[in-house]
């Protein structure tokens, strides 16, 4: 059986719940990590783009959890977009004060807003990529990781050609968040394409998915989780696993017991199987 990090759930799961019930609900579960939502629109548990007094009140109530902070999931914006960048930046730049405050090992950043038919995508990725950088910097003095999810079936880098480009664009020391869902909605088997981008993943997320669909319950997509988690521990992969459930097919009401039935279907697949060593 794969020696693998514990799982971590993101708070995204329970988007509709005020963060410190969300922080409660996923304690009670039994979990000792936590992952943080930062997503304008659909989970601000970290406001996006909250003030520095904002953000440090949030700060203190993640603390009192007793929770260890494996990632802020952000979306304050992004550099292929018309938005101020100058403002996105400084956003980004209190992002990174707020997770060396609550104790999170990461930032982790959207790879773009969708495509933008007016400009070409190699002139987006490259805007991206150079927004980031002075990014990297205020990171490494707050010791914090930055770190891009690519790909992102939803957002400019939305296949793992682009993903390759981006990689290639961005300073070698901002890391990438692998969503499993992502990559197998764009037809893509995260299993087997994980060893190409080991070197550079330092966080796992962990959702079911089909082609063209990110947002299924775990057992209800096609991805193969004993590959993925067999696969991570092949390589090597000691970061964080989170259970990111943002699904829009099943209700808030009963979002316990899928974060159980998920946890099920990953026990199920680690499982050994008949004539294997335990």
């Amino acid at each position: 059986m794969p020696t693998l990090p514990p799982l971590s759930c993101s708070t995204i799961t329970f988007r509709d719940r005020e963060l410190p019930r969300a922080l409660d609900t996923i304690a009670g579960l039994g979990f000792h990590q936590v992952d943080l939502g930062a997503l304008a629109g659909l989970c601000e548990h970290v406001p996006p783009t909250g003030t520095a007094v904002e953000l440090s009140a949030v700060a203190a109530r993640v603390r009192a959890a007793s929770l260890t902070v494996t990632g802020v999931n952000a979306d304050p914006g992004s550099f292929n977009s018309g938005a101020d960048h100058t403002a996105v930046r400084e956003a980004m730049y209190r992002l990174l004060d707020f997770c060396a405050d609550a104790r999170s090992q990461r930032l982790v950043l959207t790879c773009g807003e969708p495509e933008d038919s007016g400009v070409p995508a190699e002139e987006q990725l490259k805007r991206v990529a150079a927004g980031l950088e002075p990014v990297l910097d205020r990171a490494r003095e707050v010791a914090v990781e930055l770190t891009v999810e690519a790909p992102h079936y939803l957002r400019l880098v939305n296949t793992m050609t682009r993903t390759d480009e981006l990689l290639a664009a961005l300073a070698p020391g901002i890391t990438q968040a692998w969503d499993v869902s992502h990559v197998r909605a764009a037809g893509e088997d995260p299993a087997e394409l994980l060893p190409r981008f080991a070197d550079r993943v330092s966080t796992i997320h962990l959702r079911d998915a089909v082609p063209g669909d990110i947002r299924r319950p775990m057992g209800l997509g096609d991805i193969d989780f004993a590959r993925v988690l067999t696969g991570a521990a092949a390589v090597g992969y000691q970061g964080p696993l989170v259970l990111e459930l943002e699904t829009h097919n099943s209700p808030f009401s009963s979002k316990e017991e899928e974060v159980g039935s998920a946890l099920n279907h990953l026990a199920a697949a680690l499982a050994p199987k008949n004539g294997e060593a335990a």
